[in-house]
């Protein structure tokens, strides 16, 4: 049994398996912002506090800025049962950013959105649990787009290297 164990285990090591883990933006200093409230920021700054990317409070100490421009929450109803009873709502989250770095005009990544929902099923017989389960779910979702928009951050940082060198 330990073989075939030892045998899955190098196979999975060998073929490049590897578990995502926290988004590496490939920036030695960042600045996170927001123009609005935005429950995100947090936890872009807490994903960021445990990699390899600083966190500078302000952007001349900053190879580039995060700049998260708006976030909107949604719950609408989603399905309604045969006697007009709410059966899901569906909770939407929307944060809009941008990705800019000093000394350039247009903006690395230009204002850009993200979005997820999910869906909640109601209960009157529970409404205080089914409040703290709306609350898990949006705390999943903020968590969900913040490593999404890391990775885009990412992908930018690759695609764009000559935009992140110092202007002449």
């Amino acid at each position: 049994m330990s073989r075939i164990f030892l045998v899955a285990l190098l196979f999975l090591a060998a073929c490049g398996f590897e578990l995502r883990g926290e988004p590496s933006v490939g920036l030695r200093t960042l600045f996170v912002t927001s123009n609005v409230p935005s429950t995100v920021v947090t936890d872009l700054r807490r994903i960021l506090a445990t990699g390899p990317t600083h966190l500078v409070s302000s952007e001349k100490d900053a190879e580039a800025t995060l700049r998260v421009l708006g976030e909107s929450r949604d719950k609408t109803v989603h399905t309604i049962t045969g006697s007009g009873r709410v059966y899901e709502f569906q909770l939407r989250l929307a944060v809009s950013y941008e990705l800019t770095v000093p000394g350039r005009e247009e903006p690395v990544i230009a204002p850009a959105e993200v979005s997820t929902t999910r869906l909640i099923t109601y209960s009157e017989a529970a409404p205080t649990a089914k409040e703290a389960e709306e609350q898990l779910l949006y705390k999943d979702m903020r968590a969900d787009l913040a490593g999404r928009i890391l990775r885009q951050v990412a992908v930018a940082r690759r695609e764009s290297a000559a935009a992140f060198l110092p202007a002449r």
